[in-house]
């Protein structure tokens, strides 16, 4: 899908920086109608039963399976609405029109208005194929051009969108301030090109990436999105005829490959039984199972099944687990242990059920673990529902969300506590003064002129 992208040097990446950065002041004055019509576009050409989005889906389900595809790119078209769009700003930015005038404050003293950082690059990772998607839509709805580097693992889709984004929008403005290239992240005269051409970089993806952009050694704003470790907590009083199933949908929907995958279910076992854990594996473990008519697993390769057998032999051996599986299949495995091991294990749709003693000591449990935390799925009782929140809180986690909802992302809410978009604008702000330590004497109507030419005209 989408095709091999040409061998870069570093003059073509010069040459690329160069035209994205010719084009900003048009996408930053660009009417915001304008700027989110060719989106709206792209909302009715990924529609369902266009026949886009179904090459898309044969194509994609080579890697993800066609309910999580389908459901994927459903959300993609709604995503891309004018009217989505909007609320998103205005969510995230606080209003709408940040970009496109200055607001007078309450006295009429102070006004603010939102700049773009200028030309962004996304090194985007290749877990789930809307990462590019997402990369381009922030960038532009901050009137940053942006240029995207691909994952070495990038499933093509990302030129697919980029390439419907240029029929959508025969001006040429939005679409072309974006640029999609490819290149080893062992080139280091490329690396060394983004970071000095750069006016922010966002890094998506694990601890090399991030370290290949540090703050220091880049011109621009760095802001990165490293590897993240899902967990789930399941306590007592849980209706698990709902949870279950859907905490094996989220295990199973993107192969635990999106960050907010659960790997860890820690499950309340206040008398120190067992009891709850132990019944919690082995329905998780049938859930699973019968997951598999709706999201059939991928294959796995021969080192991943070797890693699938070894930590299913440890604990049989060992006797430091009780191993959940169905027999001759390696679908899915489901591990009871007494605690969250040094290792964890990634992916296969492996979770680790850990007893937890004491909701109140959950900071000090995923102390370990605190780097990597982000999505927390909970499975509560709804009167326990904020008490527990607070508690997650405290472990660092960001991102708490219901059963069956872990990869839903609801447009607007805040992303590793902090909203996307504003941190890809810039607040620039004009003080005329007030109060006790403004010089007294000066002329109150000359303040008054300058302050009418920020808001006459807008």
């Amino acid at each position: 899908m989408g095709g091999c992208l040409p061998i870069l040097t570093a003059l073509d990446l010069h040459d690329s920086f160069t035209r994205l950065r010719t084009l900003a002041p048009r996408l930053a004055t660009l009417p915001r109608a304008e700027l989110l019509a060719p989106l709206d576009r792209l909302s009715t050409m990924w529609a369902l039963e266009s026949l886009r989005l179904e090459r898309s889906v044969q194509e994609l389900t080579q890697i993800f399976s066609r309910e999580a595809v389908l459901r994927a790119l459903t959300s993609l078209a709604i995503g891309m609405r004018a009217d989505v769009l909007t609320a998103e700003l205005q969510r995230e930015l606080g209003r709408a029109d940040l970009l496109e005038k200055w607001e007078p404050d309450a006295f009429g003293a102070g006004f603010v208005k939102g700049y773009p950082l200028g030309v962004v690059t996304h090194i985007l990772a290749g877990n789930v194929f809307l990462g590019g998607v997402v990369a381009i839509a922030q960038s532009l709805l901050t009137r940053n051009p942006c240029l995207l580097k691909l994952s070495r693992e990038d499933s093509g889709f990302t030129q697919q969108f980029v390439q419907s984004l240029r029929e959508a929008d025969p001006d040429g403005v939005v679409s072309g301030s974006v640029a999609v290239l490819q290149w080893s992240s062992e080139e280091e005269e490329l690396n060394a090109v983004v970071r000095s051409e750069s006016d922010a970089v966002v890094v998506w993806g694990g601890a090399a990436a991030m370290a290949a952009y540090p703050q220091a050694k880049c011109r621009g704003r760095v802001i990165h999105y490293g590897p993240r470790l899902g967990v789930g907590v399941l306590l007592d009083g849980s209706d698990l005829d709902a949870a279950i199933p859907a905490l094996a949908w989220d295990v199973a929907l993107w192969e635990q490959r999106a960050c907010s995958s659960p790997r860890v279910l820690l499950v309340e076992d206040a008398d120190g039984s067992g009891t709850l854990p132990r019944l919690v594996g082995e329905r998780l473990n049938a859930s699973l199972e019968h997951v598999r008519a709706a999201l059939p697993p991928r294959s796995l390769t021969l080192d991943e099944k070797a890693e699938v057998l070894s930590f299913r032999e440890l604990a049989w051996w060992s006797g430091s687990g009780v191993v959940h599986a169905s027999p001759g299949s390696m679908s899915h495995t489901v591990l009871v242990v007494p605690a969250i091991p040094t290792d964890i294990p990634l992916g296969a749709r492996t979770v680790l059920i850990v007893p937890l003693r004491d909701v109140a000591k959950l900071p000090d449990v995923l102390r370990p673990l605190r780097e990597y935390l982000q999505t927390a799925v909970l499975a509560s009782p709804p009167q326990r529902w904020a008490s527990t929140v607070e508690r997650l809180v405290e472990c660092g986690l960001t991102q708490i969300t219901a059963p069956g909802a872990a990869s839903a992302r609801v447009i607007g809410l805040p992303h590793e506590g902090e909203y996307a978009l504003r941190r890809l604008v810039k607040l620039v702000s004009v003080d005329l003064g007030i109060g006790p330590l403004t010089f007294p004497e000066r002329s109150t109507e000359a303040v008054a002129a300058v302050g009418s030419q920020f808001v006459s005209g807008q």
